[in-house]
Parts: structure tokens; sequence; C-alpha cells
């Protein structure tokens, strides 16, 4: 039988029983003719039942869900993995058919895949072979897929997480960044991975360190492998010491983790090596070395109070026929303004504020509570007018003398425009002889005695508390105080939360004396129970509550879902959303069809941002300032009257949307001319801004004039603004996020709370309904948080520990106190500021303040730049050092506008001094040419110059005013009585005049000393360092790579080419004020240092330096950066430091009882305790706490200083000759990363000095006995 006959047994035979497809075979090759004998060759196939497994089929019947589209289009690789995986092989039966149905033959290939629930089969048809196959391998696939099949036996990814014994998971980064630090710190080499693959199994991975294999890890690959390779021996190696991996989180929040940077080459000669060792030798001989003091221990923690001793004055209190006369001239004066028919309008209007309502259940509370939460609407009136309530209610009942009240603000602005609109209600005039007042820093106008309201900030009240338990007369003045009013106390900054605490202390002492005092918490928008709970009354229970309606008028809010479409639709303003700025911001608020954004532009659809806690400050996109000028023009245009404020995060957001009004030539086609005086007024409200250009908003305007705030949220709270009727609210906030274990600070935009939305909305509906334009999408605006952050857990907490101290919690430490505040900062944050604080000088090892902490309080500035203007009085530079604390504690002068940003930063460039490459004096040399033509009454040219060098006028008005009152500052604690072996005129402390007594010459003698200008930075950067380790990238302590900000003289792009009429001096050494992050992008974004300064070696080992140890090399500064050269030098510089900061302890000893001592004689009768006793109550012969500096000792500090200048300048002239004679050769830059050895060994302490704050030191290495060349110390 043929191979036919015996697949179709009757195709012979054409019966009933054969099928039409056989029948029409028959039939066509009966016909003849070439297309028979083609039929004929067909018949020749099997016939096999249908249906047609064609690529349609497979897919309609077998497919449950797409595949990868490489898998679909090519399914046999994907198949024969997983039938490898099963321990099989892939084998197709492919053959040619006719299938029942069809007339044409065809390929037909099954593949049959084994599986635990039943074998599959895969079928396809094609009229090509490999086509067919593929069909088939693509059928088993969709049905190995709906068993889900390839899920179970998908590769796994390898696990690259381990959990520790602690319960600490650990990824492999980490294990990697692990095994990196290990090998340093027991001097292994790198860790070796060998890489094995058994036959038909996966990868193994072992781990090799020092010839011994301790771990290894299995993978689907090699990668996969070394991963878990890496985990297992973490794990492996936590397991045998815990403690080792402990030790390692403690070094990577310092940055030991990174091990010691390239050295830097310190190059002395004989003649730098001869001053040093004479000068030290001098020091050694000196009365202010001698009487150095050392540190005692204490008992049981107790503080030992070395310079603070209190005056024994107490101011006599009031007499009460004097509280009796001064209450009676008070009703007077209440009955006068009562009756005066010129006050009838003010009284009118006061009364019909919505606090009047409220008022008797108010003063009820207040009198039968000590603690009252006031929550109060917006418009209700209750800054104003609720401490004149209780004023008026003590005057009425006739002890008006007896009540005195404190009403803190948040700003300044408000401070002291409220206080000015109270007096104005009172028919008064604001300090003097009135009974409202206020102080905000460095600017005050007190109320007189005995029957007053102060209006005042924050801080200030802060420093009042610490003034009270200074010195018993600042005391009484407390003591005086009946009623303290927190206004605005939703806004939490640091000073707030501490000063809650304090005043939680201050009521339990007062209830403790049976001396009330009241104390009210206002805000429109408050946590109740938050606070209740933290002013519980005397029973437990929680602070009672009083609320106040407002009188806000209705505000319609807007949204750009709202106003965009409108706006969009004009052709003359088209140009707006054709802006960058503008199309990414609105397609990320309204998504890809956002109104006005060309199709063509747009991208896919961004969805709006659901902001949640941790991410809520991650928009970094460029604010819209087109579309908010355009928008200020849309509401402008709604009617004829009614000012604008505009919300904005900075003060370069400021002063874009000011330029996007008047300065830029597309602003015409807004439709108004901004520049126009007689029809707009444009105002800036920013904290750099003078005092009195901001309170010029509150002054009516020309008839016809409207006006148009540009503010940040300085006008968010306390502060109304007339006739403000349209609110634009871009929702942002410039906030600073500290990273105390890295020193960064990150500069984030953040989105607003939703109760800080509404409190700017409610700005519009103070005098009548307003409207209310948000620059962002309605939905978003729904996800906003309710509120921001609060600072205490996001700023550096130095000021806040330093204040604590100040403010003397009896029994507690810095821990406890601040775990005491409403909402606790977190345990390392606090941890971090006292090391700062150690490292600044300013705690001894006790934590309790050092002579120079006393010293550094008492001055107006951060503990840091406290320290560089002292040591620029004590080494004659003082203007300059004023110059620089001024402008580090503020912003800098220099400014960049985003059109001009090349020019400006060539002109900022061209002020820097070419051998220390510097912005900080590179703004130092700018501010004197500005003031040299200020200070002369030269105001144009001096206009004119600011605006030629890209300088901010505000910025540099502020600069000069803050100067004055450091100086004034010095004079008062004393610090000038010392300086200049102490021959300047005498100044008391306390005198308040009207003029800064002009700084003495003798104090500038070394104000262009290059290097001790480098120095004082230093000072005040400390421990902010780097050191340069490619062309672009620098190491600092705790970070591996930074780079510098382009805005910085020392970026890169601007470093001056070698030769030239300058030698080019590479400093590998920077100084920076800050570093920054943007966190926004990506959370491994780039780190930026900011304001940085070149240094060189010994200015850095001097003057910032903390901790140096001495090594067989040379020496290591601060546990990171080695210096090496001769060890000579080294160990004699390292000594000299210890012995300079030794003297320096003395210094600041002595200022406090010089002081003192000095006041006692110009304020008779006074008396003051006689010595202190020591705690232990034995008076030792040597304790000089209370013995001010003799005139020796201060002669002594002022040689010291001017040889140390003398060295500072001839070591800077060496570098300079040989840096120009290595220039002409090749050779390794001088302080470049030594090429020899990239880190030094690690080094226990043997001692070392720290900056700062120092116990003295006594080294053991011995001191050169050649004789010294003289200096100017010896020849006393």
């Amino acid at each position: 039988m043929s191979q036919q006959e015996r697949y179709h047994p009757r195709s012979n035979r054409g019966g009933a029983g054969s099928s039409l497809l056989a029948r029409a075979h028959k039939n066509n090759v009966s016909s003849g003719g070439r297309g028979g004998r083609k039929k004929q060759r067909e018949s020749r196939f099997p016939i096999v039942p249908g249906p047609l497994h064609d690529e349609q089929y497979i897919t309609t019947t077998y497919r449950t869900k797409p595949l990868k589209k490489a898998h679909e289009s090519n399914p046999k690789s994907p198949l024969s993995n997983y039938i490898t995986s099963t321990g099989e092989q892939m084998n197709f039966q492919t053959s040619q058919v006719i299938v029942d149905g069809n007339d044409q033959a065809v390929w037909r290939s099954t593949v049959t895949v084994k599986h635990e629930n039943g074998d599959i089969t895969g079928v396809g048809d094609s009229a090509n072979r490999k086509a067919a196959e593929n069909l088939a391998a693509l059928s088993a696939l969709y049905q190995l897929d709906a068993r889900g099949a390839l899920e179970k036996k998908k590769e796994e990814p390898a696990p690259l997480e381990t959990t520790l014994s602690d319960g600490t998971v650990v990824n492999y980064e980490q294990a990697r960044h692990f095994m990196d630090y290990y090998c340093r710190r027991f001097r292994f080499a790198k860790p070796d991975i060998v890489y094995a693959q058994p036959t038909r199994g996966p990868w193994q991975a072992d781990m090799i360190v020092g010839d011994r294999r301790i771990g290894f890890g299995k993978g689907a690959n090699k990668k996969d492998a070394m991963m878990r390779c890496y985990t297992d021996v973490v794990q492996y190696l936590e397991k045998c010491d815990p403690e080792i991996w402990q030790e390692f989180l403690r070094d990577v929040k310092t940055g030991k983790d990174l091990g010691m940077a390239p050295t830097v080459l310190l190059q002395a000669d004989d003649v730098l090596q001869d001053k040093i060792d004479s000068l030290k030798e001098d020091i050694k001989r000196s009365s202010l070395y001698r009487n150095r003091p050392t540190i005692r221990a204490t008992k049981d923690g107790d503080q030992v109070q070395q310079n603070q001793a209190a005056s024994s004055y107490r101011r006599p209190p009031a007499s009460e026929a004097l509280l009796r006369e001064k209450s009676q001239q008070l009703q007077t004066r209440r009955q006068a303004y009562l009756t005066n028919p010129e006050l009838e309008s003010i009284r009118n209007t006061r009364a019909s504020l919505p606090v009047f309502t409220k008022s008797e259940e108010l003063l009820k509370h207040v009198d039968e509570h000590d603690v009252t939460i006031c929550m109060a609407a917006t418009g209700s009136g209750k800054t104003t007018q609720i401490p004149q309530l209780l004023l008026d209610q003590w005057i009425d009942r006739g002890e008006g003398a007896k009540c005195n009240i404190i009403c803190t603000q948040p700003r300044r602005i408000a401070a002291i425009s409220v206080a000015e609109r109270v007096a104005k209600e009172r028919g008064e005039s604001c300090g003097g002889r009135g009974t409202v007042g206020y102080q905000v820093r460095f600017e005050s106008k007190l109320p007189e005695d005995h029957g007053s309201i102060t209006y005042c900030t924050t801080g200030v009240f802060l420093r009042k508390m610490q003034s009270a338990l200074m010195e018993t007369s600042s005391r009484r003045s407390m003591d005086e105080v009946t009623h303290i009013i927190v206004d605005e106390v939703h806004e939490r900054d640091v000073d707030i939360d501490l000063m809650l605490v304090v005043l939680k202390r201050l009521l339990a002492e007062r209830r403790a004396q049976n001396k009330p005092i009241k104390i009210v918490l206002m805000s429109a928008t408050i946590d109740s129970t938050l606070f209740r709970n933290y002013f519980p009354d005397q029973q437990g229970n929680p602070a009672g509550v009083v609320e106040i309606p407002g009188r806000a008028y209705p505000v319609e809010k807007h949204f750009l879902d709202d106003f965009v479409p409108q706006l969009s639709s004009d052709p003359q303003t088209s140009w707006v959303f054709r802006e960058e700025s503008v199309r990414k911001y609105l397609r990320q608020e309204l998504g890809h069809d956002a109104p006005g954004v060309p199709p063509s532009l747009s991208s896919s659809r961004a969805p709006t941002p659901v902001l949640r806690e941790h991410t809520r400050d991650t928009d970094d996109l460029e604010l819209p300032v087109p579309l908010i000028a355009l928008t200020i023009a849309h509401v402008l245009k709604r009617s004829q009257d009614g000012h604008v404020l505009v919300f904005l995060p900075g003060w370069d957001d400021i002063s874009a949307v000011r330029r996007a009004l008047t300065e830029s030539d597309r602003s015409k086609t807004f439709g108004f001319n901004f520049s126009d005086t007689s029809k707009f007024s444009i105002h800036l409200l920013h904290s750099s801004i003078p005092v009195a250009e901001q309170q010029a908003i509150f002054d009516p305007p020309p008839a016809g004039v409207r006006r148009i705030i540009l503010s940040t949220n300085i006008a968010e709270t306390s502060v109304t603004i007339p006739d403000v009727v349209y609110v634009i609210d871009t929702a942002r906030i410039k906030e600073q996020r500290y990273d105390p274990s890295r020193h960064i600070s990150n500069l984030v935009s953040a989105w607003v709370g939703s109760s800080n939305l509404n409190q700017r909305a409610g700005r519009a509906g103070r005098h009548r309904p307003g409207e209310y334009f948000g620059i962002l999408s309605r939905e978003h605006a729904e996800h906003l948080q309710p509120h921001q952050t609060v600072e205490m857990k996001r700023v550096d907490l130095e000021n806040v520990v330093m204040h604590v101290k100040a403010l003397n919690f009896p029994g507690m430490t810095i821990e406890e106190v601040l775990a005491a505040t409403i909402e606790p900062p977190a345990p390392e944050r606090i941890e971090a500021a006292i090391q700062s604080l150690h490292m600044v000088g300013a705690l001894d090892p006790n934590n309790n303040l050092t002579s120079l902490g006393s010293v550094l309080l008492q001055l107006p500035v951060d503990p840091r730049l406290g320290r560089l203007v002292l040591f620029g009085s004590f080494f004659r530079c003082l203007d300059s050092a004023l110059t620089l604390a001024a402008m580090m504690g503020a912003r800098e002068p220099f400014v960049a506008p985003m059109h001009l940003k090349a020019e400006a930063q060539a002109k900022k460039n061209s002020w820097t001094p070419e051998e220390f490459r510097s912005d900080l004096l590179a703004a130092l040399r700018a501010y004197r040419e500005w003031w040299a033509l200020q200070s002369q009454g030269h105001y144009v040219s001096a206009n004119r110059f600011c605006s030629d060098n890209f300088l901010s006028k505000p910025t540099l008005m502020n600069i000069a005013k803050v100067k004055d009152h450091l100086l004034k500052a010095l004079y008062d604690v004393g610090v000038v009585d010392v300086s200049a072996g102490g021959k300047l005129p005498y100044v008391p402390p306390g005198v308040r005049r009207r003029e800064i007594p002009p700084l003495p010459q003798q104090l500038n003698e070394n104000g262009d000393s290059l290097p001790l200008l480098a120095g004082l930075i230093a000072i005040a950067c400390q421990p902010k360092f780097a050191i340069r380790t490619g062309e672009r990238t620098y190491r600092t302590a705790v970070d591996k790579v930074v780079i510098i900000h382009p805005s910085s003289v020392n970026h890169r792009k601007r470093e001056m080419p070698h030769g030239g009429d300058h030698p080019h001096i590479e400093k590998q050494i920077v100084a920076y004020a800050e570093k920054r992050q943007n966190i926004s992008t990506s959370q491994g974004g780039e780190k930026y240092l900011v304001a940085t300064t070149r240094l060189d070696p010994l200015t850095y080992i001097l003057f910032g330096a903390y901790r140096i140890a001495v090594t067989q090399r040379g020496l290591e500064c601060d546990e990171w950066l080695p210096v090496i050269g001769r060890p000579d030098v080294l160990d004699d510089l390292e000594r000299l430091k210890v012995m300079m900061e030794d003297c320096m302890l003395r210094v600041f000893q002595g200022i406090i009882a010089t002081r003192q001592r000095k006041a006692q004689f110009q304020k008779k009768p006074l008396t003051y305790e006689e010595g202190r006793e020591d705690e232990s109550g034995d008076e030792e012969e040597d304790d000089l706490t209370n013995v001010p500096l003799t005139d020796t000792e201060m002669k002594d500090l002022d040689l010291m200083t001017m040889d140390l200048v003398r060295i500072l300048k001839h070591y800077s002239s060496y570098r300079v000759a040989i840096q120009s004679r290595s220039n002409s050769r090749p050779g390794t830059p001088m302080d470049s990363p030594s090429l020899l050895s990239s880190r030094l060994p690690f080094t226990p302490y043997s001692g070392g000095s720290r900056s700062g704050y120092s116990t003295p030191h006594h080294v053991g290495s011995a001191y050169s006995s050649r004789p010294s060349t003289p200096s100017r110390l010896s020849r006393r």
C-alpha cells in the first residue's frame, strides 16, 4: 500500500464516504494540464483536522494578556529558556499538511512542553516552515502564561538586601561601602572577587580578603552573585563583631568612613621656622600665658560660672506711692482719650472690630486662668486690640501702673508697624513717654515704665529672659511683667518653640512665688489641641480656648484652571505661553493639554503632583515669572482701584517679577506702563530691605496710584496692608534644611501648607471683598499639607543650644530642655549642635558655657561670626572683620540677573584678590569702594557704582547697619577695651548714644592683610573646609565628592591662566560658608560649595583646624586632612596653636571681669559681691576667674597677635616666590595632593590642639633650645 493510501485508505475509491476535499482533489487530477499536475502534487500531503493555527487563531484562542514585545516577535528564545529550566530540550515536529477546510498545503509545527498540571502542545501553521515553528512556540508561550507558568519560572531577582542581627536592612551599596571602610581600617587590600559557574548551575562569587575566603554569594549571573557576596560578607562580619558595624554607622555621620584625604605639603624656609620658634618661646614667658586658666571639674555637672559673676545690685522696686500716682495719671489720660472728639473716629473703628464682641469673655478667662489660647480669625483685631483691652482693664480699676505687657511678633516689620498703629489709636506717639513701644534687633522705641505695652520680636524676648537670668537688675524688670502675649504662635520658628519652654518655666516659677503672670497664645490658624495639652493648668486640665470671629470679607479663590484659559486667549500675550518656564510649569500643574501651551511643544501628560510629607518640597521648577506678571496685569484690569499683593518665595523671584513688569520690552503687551509712577507704585517686602522703606506701604499712596506689593511670607501674618483687594500667590516658600552630620544646607523651594494658603488669601478680604489667584491648580491646592515643617526639626540648632545654656534651666541638661519643647528635635541634631559648639569653643567638656561662650552670647550674631569679630579686634583689622561678619550673616551683596549672569559674574570676579581668591574678599573690596562714596554723601555716584558692579544697595545698607550694631556690642562687652594693648579710650558698658563711637584707627592697621583676612574667614567657616582632588572635584571631611558652585570666583571657569602680571597661586584648601545640595532633582544631586575662599596650609592650621594630632609623617587635622612638611616646623606650629588658644582663654575670661570692674567705678553707689566662692567653699589663691586683664596681659595679647600677622605675611610672600619658581618647570603643584601617598595610617591621638575652648595640653615633645630670633613680644 502506498504512503498516500496509508493516510487516506479510501483515496482511490472515490466512494460516498470520501471527503469533499478528497473528491475535489480527484476531480482536479482528472482534469489534466499544468494545474492538474500541481494539484496532483498537493494531494500527496496528509489532510489534518482544522482549524488553521495561524497567528490570528492563536492570539484569539490562547492569549490572555500581552507578553513582552521581544517575546512575541521571537517566541522561541523564551520558550527554550523555560523548557531548559525543566531539564528538557525543545523539539519541533514539523511537516507539510493540508488543513481540513483549506485547499493549500501548509507547514504544521508542534512542540510539547511538560507542565505539572498537564503537558502543553503548541501548534502553528504557516506557508513558511520557520514561521510555523515560531507560531507553535508562541502558542505554547501563551498557554504557559495562561497557567502562570512563566511568572513562576521567571528568574527571581537576586536579593540585594540582608538583615543584620540588630534588624538593620543593608543593601548592596551600603555593603560595598562598609567593605571599603573595613579593609582600609584594618589595612587590608581591596577585596578580590573570584567567580565560578558549575555545570548548569548558578554563578558563585567568593570574596577573598587577606588571602582568606570570608564569604560567597550565588546568582543567576556574575553581577547578582557579586552583589549577594557583598551582602553575605557584611552579615557574617557583623555577626562576628556587632560593634564594628555600629562604629561604621557612627563614622559615616562624621565622614571618618572616607579615610584620610590626600596629603597637603607645607613648605617652609628657615626664616619661618625661626619666627615660629621665637614667638612660641616668647609666649611661654608672657604673663598672659602664665595666667592661662585651667578647667576645674564640677560636682554633679553643675556649671562653674567662671566669667559671669552676677551683680548684686538690685534696682529698688517702685514704691506703692509711685505706682498709685502713675496709675492715676494713666486713668486721667484714658479719660481724656475717651472724650477727645478728634479721636472719635478711631474709637468707633476699634469698637466695631469683632474682638470687642468677645472682650468680656476674653478678659474674664485671662483673669481666671494663667494660660489662654485665643483662636481669633483673620480681621478680628487680635494683634492691635487684645493688648489694649488688657491694659485698659487694669487702668480702669486703678492698677494701670502695675500692668506691663509684652507682645511678641515673629517679624521685625510686624512689631514696628503694629506698635506704631496701636500708639496712633491711643492718640500717642510710639515710645518715649507713651504707653506703647517696640524693641527689635538693632532698633527700639521703648515705652515709659509702669503701665505699658511693648511689641518685640521673639528673639528679643529670649534675650530679655537671658539678661534677666544673668543680672539681678534685669530680673527686676522681668518680674514686673504681668502679661506675655505670643502672637502668630502657629508659625513655630525655633525662637517660638524655645520661648514656649521658657514660658512654662516662668509660669512655674511665678506660681511658686505667688506672683501670677498671664500668658496668651494667639493665632488665626492654630492646632489648639497641641498647645492646650502643652500648657495644662495646676489640676492637669488642658488650657482653655477663647474663639473670636473674624471680620474678613468674602474672598473668591481662583486657580490656574480658572483663569489661564482666559489669559491664553489674548494673542498679544501669547508669547508668555511660549516661554520655557511657563510651558513646563503649566504642564506640571494642568497637564499636556494646558491652555495656551503650543501642541507641538507639549509632552505626555504629567500628573498633578500629590504632595506628601517628604516630597512636597521636591518641586524645583523655575517659577513662571512671565505668567505671574501677566496675572498681575489681569487682576488690575478687573477694577479701577485696590492694591495687589504678590507672594513670592525669595529675593531673586521678587527681583525677577519686578524686572518683568518694568524692564522687559514685552511688558508693554500687558496693557500697562508699570514704570508710570503716577499710576503704579511697586513696593518690595523682604527682610533685607531697610525698615523705613518697608514702612512706606502703610502710608496712603497719592490719589490714583495703585500699589503692587511683591513680598515674601513676611506679609502673611500680623501685617495688614491697607486696601489690598487682590492676592496673587505662588504658594511657595524658601526653606532651609540643615543636615548637621554633614554640615550641608539644602535650600528648597517648598510648597506652603494649606493653612498658610488660607492666611494669604485672607489678606485680600481685610477691608472689602477680595479675590485670590493661586499660581497652582485647584487639585494641587487641595492636596497641600496642613502645615509646614516646624523649624526646630529642620534647621541648625547651635543658636538654640546657646540660648538654652544662657537661660540656665536648673537641673536640666541641654538635651532635656530641648526634649521638653512642644515638638522636640531629633536627639542626633541636638548632639551635632553641641559638638559644633565644642569646636567653636563656646561649651566646655561638661557642656557648660566657657568664657568665650559667655562673651559670644552678648554679640547679636552666630557664634562663629562672633569669634570672627573678636579676633578681628584683637588682630587690629576690626573694620574688615565687622564687614565680613555682616556679609556672612546676611545675603551676598552681588546679584546676578538671569539675563546678565555672565556679565555679573565677570564683574564679581574682577574684585577678588588673586593671591587669595575669595567670594567674601571680593564682596569686601566692593563694599569698601561703595562705602567710600556713600559715607561722603555722594549718593548718585554710589548708586551708579551699585548698578555698574551688580551690587544690591539694600544689602549694602543692611551690612553698614549691622556693622554699627556689632561695633556697639563690642564696646558694651568690653572687647574694644582690651584690644590694641588696652590703650584705647574706655566707653562704659550699656551707654546708649545716638552715634556709634568711631572705630579707632589703631584697630584697622592690619585691615588690608590678605593672609590675616583669610584666617578670619577660616575661623568663621570652621569646620567647613575642602581639598581639591581633581580638575573640578573637592573632598570635604564628610563628602567624597563636591564641586564649587558656578557663582563662586573659585569655580574652575573663572580660574586665571598661568602667567600674566600676577603669579598664579594654586591653593588647594578652600574654606566655604555653605554647602548646598538641590535635593529636588534627585537624591544623588551634586553638592556645591558656596562662598569659597582659598587658604594656605599655615592659615588653615592656625585658624581653621580644630583638633591637630602629631604623627610620624606630619600633622593630622580634624581626623581627615594630613599635612606634611618639615617635622620641626609642623611640631612647632602645633604647639604654637595650643599656646595661642590658651592665651585666648585668659583673654575671654578677663573681658567680662574687666568690664564689671570698670562699670563698678562708673556706677556708684552700685555694690558688687567681691570675688566668688569656689564650688567647694574654698577660695583658690590662683583663681583668676574674676580678675580683669592687667595692662601687661593686654600688651602681651597685642604683641602676640602682631607677631602672628608677621608670620602669616612672611609665609604668603614665601609661597608666592616658591610658586613663581615652580611654575617655570614641571612638577607637582605646591600644596597639591601628594602622589606618593594618598592617605596616612590611622594613628590614635596622644594629644593635640583644639581651637576655641582648649584645656591646656602638655605635649611631650622637646622644644628647640637654640637661641631664637627676638620677637616684639620679648621686647616688652
